[in-house]
């Protein structure tokens, strides 16, 4: 290649990514779609020639453009990041009415465009001729389609079905495409073109999934490595794409990467790392746009070419354009409404106002220049068919860019199928004024701050645009722009209280928008859980699909955990799987298989109750609930389906694989501290604190480690030693050893009484398995794996007997601990950790918390940290706090409320206080009871103290909490643990 070449190759790609920021700009200003902007430009820019000299080369090559070079080059990256980036759940449910969309309308659209060619437009044609220029007329493009389904706002079902009918259309149109070129080429047999038309569909779809197993097993083994895991992705596209096109194998490269696209889309993002995942898919995304744009450019360079100098096309010819862009599509609706039934009936249905819509959607492009230049250049289309199909080809496409694609979004607003319903745009201004309500407060903050005495604050509320912000969310929406036009000129307040005050919505209508947007903050949920390494990918996808499941019954009561427990379980594999697990030798490679299915059905169970107590908080803080009693419903629902999840845990989990919570909290612990790790890393190599090769050091270190734990497969109970150990952090091994002597296991049968209140106390129970039942006057819990019963009859001095009572709900194994055992104050800061919250409610009345909800104590102890001191050491009590053990004074004696104070406290004995949570201090100050405190820090602590993140939706602008979990294994109980 000459150098001369070479350069006109780098000054192309260049000046079309300069091009591009200019039609991305143009598009903000004229707020139109990108696609006419570049083919406009791509037009303009081929047709400065005449004026501007030096670019001789660069059209010369534009013009000879090898079609292979696009198809080879261009549309792996395209099919596959549409692939990948599409909607699998929708997809899948939509897939009925998707395929004849892509391939008997197609087909029968293609064969009444060439009648219309031989018999309406009277051209001289033949048959094979008619019906290969009517394959690449009815190719819709989805690089165009995409494009414009980006500047509409539209149901997901149903840009779903577009976007999927596109991406299915360019495969058949290939695979027709290249039967018609060969049989005008050889003069194919009917038959054998039907042969070849089924060994190109199904060789694509079987290369497709060879080679999407193959790549996902190997992106398994590969650990948070950008670089290696994101070219793997490349490399197969198109390493896929060039086996199926340019070898003997000679199948659909279109459909091969359809195909490996949508398993990346269903199973594949999991097993990619999580931290590469966002990564990994913005590159797709900034590689397809400059494709999608090089694409454009080009054909608006073909179409300035193909104006000035296209031969044996006359003036009459251009008026044939015209009309058969009109006839195409009549053509397009006829084909349609024949299968009307099929789209109306399967799938999420299609209503008139979606079929106008889709029939203005079959935009041209890519596809139909790419197959039109395949076919000028193949030695077997002579003239003057090859130029008349060229013109058509690169006509049809420009128009359908220009015109279609300003249609479909004028029919969309029009039709009033891109704006919100009234549901949602009340609860958008519910959203809407939280942001107002919070961008107020951070001003009078900051207004009190001394650093901003000078601050023109007229000016900066100008800047802020509150109230533009309103106009710009009114403007957009229907019921808005009504009363921005009745009400100009009102402040930012009364505005509002007008709005607030214009929607007529009916219950059904708000139940189930609630419900919906309650899903839609689960599936963000489950997906961080998966991203911050608290569940497994293969659980995300499972929860998320139940979901999605439950979104399409949206009329009946919420129904996640009943869909997600038919999906988990399955008794008689369970069952078949427990009686091969006892055979000799390969019983253990089936008690394998059965302890990953029970570990997959307990990590999700997990991960479904913490999400839903994550929603439920996050709605109600963003001011989601339009309406308090709907929103209460469906909160009550909620708790419904966490209820029937507790239950099932306890029955089918807890009782019978106790050794399974043990494993899935291991490794769910190990990979958070790994992951935290690793962010830790990030952030100091950032700052300038280590070298990158003491960065990438580290980094590998913390990779190996998680390799390691994805592949551990061991399944064990922690031993008795293990669990003391972890209960007492602060006993060494010696200690540990010196006590477990003492502690004695015992069994217990269902119903069995275990100890009675107002007995001596001996000591407590540390479960092994099954469950328990502690009561009395002042608690009622259930305890199961890893929870100490009776845990406060342990502390020192707590009482003269017991203070309830307890019973074996199942067969229960524990570790009977003697109480003299843990008298040495090694223990008591674990002790009393583990036995604050019974500690605490035993004191209620004497800490002045009577009348203070147990939720509202729970959530404080939670949020508490207890410490041990020794006698004569200076504590801080500016917090406040309780004193559980010791004195403070001489006459200040624990159990006690102690006052927040700025000054320090000596310790007259040793101690251990229980030291409240930052913000709680406040609320002191506030307000007089400790029961107003306590109510107000509940309410405002799960907004404050969360670990916050984006729901990635396009329309929300929710933010997800992450709550501290509960320290104690498998607690339940809403009193206590």
């Amino acid at each position: 290649m000459s150098s001369s070449v070479t350069s006109s190759i780098i000054l192309f790609i260049f000046l079309s990514l300069l091009i591009t920021i200019i039609a991305y700009e143009l598009k903000k200003l004229l707020k139109i779609s990108v696609a006419p902007i570049l083919l406009i430009l791509g037009a303009a820019f081929r047709d400065i020639d005449a004026y501007v000299h030096g670019f001789d080369n660069l059209f010369y090559l534009v013009n000879e453009l090898d079609p292979k070079v696009i198809t080879l080059a261009i549309m792996p990256t395209l099919i596959y990041e549409t692939a990948m980036s599409t909607d699998w759940f929708t997809f899948r449910r939509e897939l009925v009415q998707i395929i004849p969309m892509a391939t008997t309308v197609v087909g029968l659209s293609s064969f009444l465009t060439a009648v219309v060619l031989k018999f309406i437009l009277l051209y001289d044609f033949t048959w094979v001729e008619a019906l290969l220029l009517g394959v690449m007329l009815n190719a819709t493009d989805h690089v165009a389609v995409i494009a414009q389904l980006k500047d509409i706002y539209a149901d997901d079902e149903f840009e779903t079905l577009i976007g999927g009918e596109t991406l299915l259309n360019e495969a058949t149109v290939m695979v027709l495409f290249n039967v018609m070129l060969s049989s005008s080429e050889n003069s194919v047999p009917v038959g054998d073109s039907l042969l070849m038309f089924l060994r190109l569909s199904l060789g694509g779809f079987g290369l497709g999934i060879a080679f999407a197993v193959i790549t996902g097993e190997i992106l398994q083994r590969i650990v948070n490595d950008y670089v290696q895991e994101t070219s793997l992705t490349l490399i197969t596209t198109y390493l896929l794409f060039y086996t199926a096109e340019g070898t003997v194998i000679h199948v659909s490269g279109a459909l091969a990467i359809v195909t490996f696209g949508l398993y990346m889309s269903a199973y594949g993002k999991t097993l990619v790392s999580a931290v590469v995942e966002k990564p990994m898919h913005f590159f797709w995304s900034i590689i397809a746009t400059d494709m999608e744009s090089f694409v454009f450019i080009i054909g608006g360079m073909l179409l300035g070419n193909t104006i000035l100098e296209t031969k044996n096309v006359h003036a009459t010819d251009a008026g044939m354009l015209f009309l058969l862009f009109l006839i195409l599509h009549v053509v397009r609706f006829v084909v349609i409404m024949i299968h009307y039934p099929v789209l109306k009936y399967f799938g999420y249905g299609i209503t008139m106002k979606e079929i106008i819509v889709i029939t203005f959607a079959g935009i041209k492009g890519v596809i139909s220049l790419a197959l039109a230049l395949i076919a000028f250049h193949d030695p077997a289309i002579k003239d003057p068919f090859s130029s008349l199909m060229l013109f058509f080809t690169v006509g049809i496409a420009s128009l359908t860019i220009l015109f279609d694609s300003l249609l479909v979004k004028l029919f969309v607003k029009v039709l009033g199928l891109e704006s919100l319903n009234e549901v949602q745009e009340s609860m958008l201004v519910g959203v809407t004024t939280a942001i107002l309500q919070n961008t107020a407060k951070y001003i009078e903050r900051l207004r009190s701050d001394k650093e901003f005495d000078l601050v023109k604050w007229e000016e900066v509320i100008n800047v802020t645009g509150n109230k533009q912000l309103l106009y710009q969310i009114m403007e957009s929406n229907k019921v808005g722009s009504q009363v921005l036009k009745e009400n100009k000129g009102k402040s930012l307040e009364e505005l509002l209280s007008v709005y607030s005050q214009k929607f007529s919505l009916s219950k059904e209508a708000l139940e189930l928008e609630m419900r919906s947007r309650f899903y839609s903050t689960l599936k963000a949920i489950y997906w961080h859980e998966f991203e911050s390494g608290q569940c497994q990918g293969y659980t995300s996808l499972v929860l998320i699909n139940s979901c999605n499941m439950a979104q399409v019954n949206e009329e009946r009561k919420m129904n996640d955990w009943e869909i997600l427990e038919k999906e988990l379980t399955n008794p008689k594999v369970t069952r078949f799987l427990e009686k091969l697990s006892h055979l000799p030798i390969i019983g253990r490679i089936f008690k394998k298989m059965l302890y990953s299915r029970i570990m997959v059905t307990y990590d999700a169970a997990s991960t479904f109750q913490k999400a839903h107590e994550e929603a439920r908080e996050l709605m109600d803080s963003m001011e989601i609930d339009t309406d308090e009693v709907i929103f209460e419903e469906v909160v009550q629902e909620s708790h419904r389906q966490v209820e029937l999840c507790q239950e099932y845990i306890k029955q089918f989990i807890t009782d019978a694989y106790p050794e399974i919570i043990s494993q899935v909290q291991s490794n769910m612990a190990a990979h958070t501290l790994l992951i935290s790790q690793r962010k830790l890393i990030n952030k100091i190599y950032e700052q300038g604190v280590i070298k990158e090769i003491e960065h990438e050091c580290l980094l590998e270190a913390i990779d190996e480690n998680i390799k390691s734990l994805s592949h551990n497969s061991s399944v064990q109970m922690a031993s008795l030693k293990e669990i003391l150990k972890s209960r007492f952090r602060k006993a060494s091994a010696k200690q540990i050893l010196e006590i477990m002597p003492h502690i004695v296991e015992r069994h217990y049968k269902p119903g069995s009484i275990i100890f009675r209140e107002g007995d001596p106390i001996e000591g407590a129970f540390l479960i092994y398995n099954g469950r328990v039942h502690e009561t009395s006057t002042w608690i009622d819990q259930e305890l199961m794996v890893g929870n100490i019963v009776g845990v406060q009859h342990l502390l020192p001095d707590f009482a003269p007997a017991l203070t309830t009572s307890a019973t074996a709900i199942t067969v229960v194994q524990a570790a009977f601990i003697p109480k003299a055992v843990l008298n040495d104050k090694i223990y008591f800061e674990d002790l009393y950790k583990e036995a604050s919250e019974e500690l605490i409610m035993w004191n209620k009345d004497k800490l002045q918390l009577g009348d203070v909800k147990n939720e509202y104590i729970m959530r404080v102890i939670k949020s508490s940290s207890i410490t041990f001191f020794n006698a004569g050491f200076t504590v801080n009590m500016r917090r406040g706090g309780f004193l559980l053990y010791g004195k403070i004074k001489k006459r200040t004696q624990a159990v006690k409320f102690l006052k927040p104070k700025e000054k320090q406290l000596d310790c007259y004995e040793d101690c251990v206080i229980m030291i409240f949570p930052q913000h709680l201090a406040g609320f002191f100050k506030q307000y007089k009871s400790l029961s107003e405190a306590f109510s107000k820090f509940y309410i405002r602590s799960a907004a404050r103290n969360a670990k916050t993140r984006v729901v990635k939706e396009e329309n929300s602008c929710l933010t997800m909490n992450k709550f501290h979990r509960n320290g104690k294994l498998g607690s339940t109980s809403s009193n206590s643990k």
